[in-house]
């Protein structure tokens, strides 16, 4: 998870603009809505962006050179992956810009939450969320050695594998992830016909009623797969929780375990019930 730091000038940024949804959230949290000239168009996305309500009442920009700059920033958040040309124009003008690298565990979280509250100036804050997060981290925590596995699926038999913040949030949950299982490094896709015929515990299915319709958004409600894991199994957990790693990624954690507990309860009484066998 590397970041490119801006120049430091000793002063405390009090315009700052984020080009990315996932510095969108950390900016929210973290400043004062005056100290936020602009988050981008995404932070308004109820489906992806934890911080949609915040951010309805902030200006916010599509990501071109010439508005941010009309904003005089400085500072500008950005990912390391996204809005490149606007990045390098911008550096070009000499506007300090922090860029972030993608989140894949916890550490990850700490560690960049830590970075951007010092870059902001308000490493307090940073502190008070991070032990939220490690409150609620403890809490979820499981006590016994059960570990049922779980899949997210999204359209097209998208999927989270090992070395994944969603594989990551399992993990921290009590659970294991079926894609890693299934040999999957990072992200890819796993066959329907694959899950359908050795389902996992829990199944986390992106089958948002808003969302837009496609093709590969009805294979989440194939019927094999319908068959295989029933709605009892399917716990919610909202993407914008972990489509990007914050602090606010350990509420995911405590969904997933809650989750885990139902999940096991319901199996509690079928070993009890279950005849013993002669010897």
């Amino acid at each position: 998870m590397a970041s490119d730091r801006p120049q430091v000038t000793g002063e405390t940024p009090r315009r700052v603009v984020s080009l990315n949804l996932c510095t969108d959230q950390l900016a929210a949290l973290l400043l004062p809505p005056e100290r936020i000239a602009a988050l981008s168009f995404l932070s308004r996305d109820e489906g992806l962006s934890h911080v949609a309500g915040l951010a309805r009442d902030l200006p916010v920009v599509q990501g071109m050179a010439e508005e941010v700059l009309e904003l005089a920033p400085d500072l500008v958040l950005a990912g390391s992956f996204t809005t490149r040309p606007t990045v390098a124009l911008l550096k070009a003008r000499g506007v300090p810009v922090l860029e972030l690298g993608l989140i894949s565990n916890f550490d990850d979280i700490r560690t960049q939450t830590r970075e951007i509250a010092a870059a902001l100036g308000v490493p307090e804050r940073g502190e008070e969320l991070l032990k939220e997060m490690e409150a609620k981290l403890a809490a979820a925590a499981p006590s016994d050695a059960a570990r049922p596995s779980a899949l997210t699926f999204a359209p097209g038999g998208f999927t989270a594998g090992s070395g994944t913040l969603s594989d990551a949030v399992m993990q921290a949950a009590g659970l294991e992830n079926y894609a890693a299982g299934q040999g999957l490094i990072g992200y890819g896709y796993l066959p329907v016909e694959t899950v359908a015929a050795s389902p996992p515990d829990l199944l986390v299915a992106d089958t948002d009623p808003d969302g837009y319709p496609s093709l590969s958004g009805r294979l989440l409600a194939h019927p094999a797969l319908a068959r295989s894991v029933g709605p009892e199994a399917r716990p919610q957990v909202p993407g914008s929780l972990w489509t990007c790693g914050g602090p606010f990624t350990a509420d995911a954690v405590t969904l997933l375990a809650e989750a885990r507990a139902r999940l096991l309860q319901r199996a509690a009484p079928q070993v009890a019930q279950a005849p013993e066998r002669s010897p």
